[in-house]
């Protein structure tokens, strides 16, 4: 799988954001792991909704525009949930929960997501 770095400003927020940017990729998502990790995230595009059913721990979630801007943030979603990311929602970024500092970005933030060449 693709990765790629997640900035904002110029500065790294997510060292290593995993691409889930096709069909089997995004149908799969975090399904079946244990844990994401700490300062990792999956980038799943297009989505603007997600669910938690099977999911082995919580995570959180950063809904993204077209044009990567933020729309919303969702801290802390617990296996067997629903998340919608509302009417801007092109894209999201899952992250293990507890881990991504609440400053790290807010509602209207610009970011980037820079491909990785490793």
């Amino acid at each position: 799988m693709k990765t790629a770095v997640l900035v904002k400003n110029g500065e790294k927020v997510v060292e290593a954001v995993e691409l889930a940017v096709d069909l089997k990729s995004r149908l799969v998502g975090l399904l079946g792991r244990s844990s994401l990790g700490t300062r990792r995230a999956m980038y799943l595009s297009p989505c603007s909704s997600i669910h938690t059913f099977f999911m082995k721990f919580p995570i959180d979630l950063v809904f993204l525009s077209r044009g990567l801007e933020v729309t919303k943030i969702v801290r802390d979603v617990g296996p067997w949930r629903m998340v919608i990311g509302g009417p801007d929602a092109w894209s999201v970024l899952e992250m293990e929960s507890g881990w991504f500092p609440a400053d790290a970005l807010k509602v209207g933030d610009k970011v980037c997501l820079n491909e990785r060449q490793d």
